[in-house]
């Protein structure tokens, strides 16, 4: 995908051995077992690397997005006394490329240096101290976006609506040969844009945007932030099918993304209402 393309504003929504540490902090390989139609790698592992060290698994060779959220749940069961679990969406690489990119142009890492001591302790420190910062930024009141500062600050067609059906029909599509989870000190599920910022090109929503519609979705609509790709934000559903208002739902993408009257806002409608009688139900949203 071009990444100036109006898309990578997607966002993502699906309706789900405690790993140890040494005493040194250094965490130590879970045991997550096998999982139908998905390849599991516990992290750390010499022959895989991870996002930073707060990664704990690499899913791999996904056969359908209900093998990748089987997976998930896997290791999400396996940390959930150390902290929250999310993971990658689309295109990792891309991902966490710009997700660098995105951290630097909106100074989410302050002046926090690089250690010179390149041992384990010392980068997991490092990586635990960007992650404080940048939550820090997003959550510091003279820097956030307001919800209303948010809609219209893409440049959309009609067919990026379109796009959006497409993907909640078909949560598939954001399947990719790998698959990066984090588990990160934290219970706020908007914490996954501190570990994984995105926002790096003039087409997307900045860090600040991209936070400002993680909270939206789960103060208004009941659904928690769970993976980020590079043009995509995932959240699953936090409450029953039935206690969602679709209405407002789709009113508040209509201001997100524009053109109010094209047929697509009526399909995705009906597609998530269809989705009431299911406890499990998995939507998307696109970033556009």
């Amino acid at each position: 995908m071009d990444r100036h393309d109006a898309r990578e504003g997607r966002t993502l929504m699906e309706e789900t051995v405690m790993a140890e540490r040494s005493v040194s902090g250094t965490r130590q390989p879970a045991d997550y077992g096998d999982v139908a139609g998905a390849v599991l790698h516990a992290l750390p592992d010499e022959e895989h690397r991870g996002a930073n060290r707060l990664s704990v698994a690499l899913i791999t060779d996904p056969e359908s997005f209900g093998a990748l959220l089987a997976a998930f749940r896997r290791v999400e069961a396996a940390h959930l006394r150390v902290g929250r679990c999310f993971l990658t969406l689309d295109d990792p690489n891309q991902c966490l490329y710009t997700s660098g990119h995105a951290r630097a142009k909106h100074d989410l890492d302050g002046d926090i240096a690089y250690p010179d001591d390149d041992t384990d302790d010392a980068l997991a420190a490092y990586d635990a101290a960007v992650f404080e910062s940048a939550g820090a930024a997003l959550r510091d009141p003279d820097r956030a976006v307001r919800w209303e500062g948010v809609g219209n600050s893409l440049v959309t067609a009609p067919s990026d609506i379109e796009a959006l059906v497409a993907l909640n029909r078909d949560p598939g599509l954001v399947l990719d040969d790998v698959h990066v989870v984090q588990c990160l000190p934290t219970t706020d599920d908007t914490d996954l844009l501190a570990d994984l910022p995105n926002g790096y090109f003039a087409c997307d929503w900045t860090p600040f945007e991209c936070h400002a519609v993680a909270r939206r979705m789960g103060e208004r609509h009941g659904y928690s932030l769970i993976g980020i790709g590079a043009s995509t934000l995932g959240f699953h559903s936090i409450v029953e099918p039935g206690q969602r208002d679709v209405d407002a739902l789709i009113a508040d993408l209509r201001e997100l993304y524009g053109h109010r009257d094209v047929d697509a806002w009526n399909e995705l409608a009906d597609l998530l209402r269809g989705r009431r009688c299911s406890s499990s139900d998995t939507r998307r949203t696109s970033r556009t």
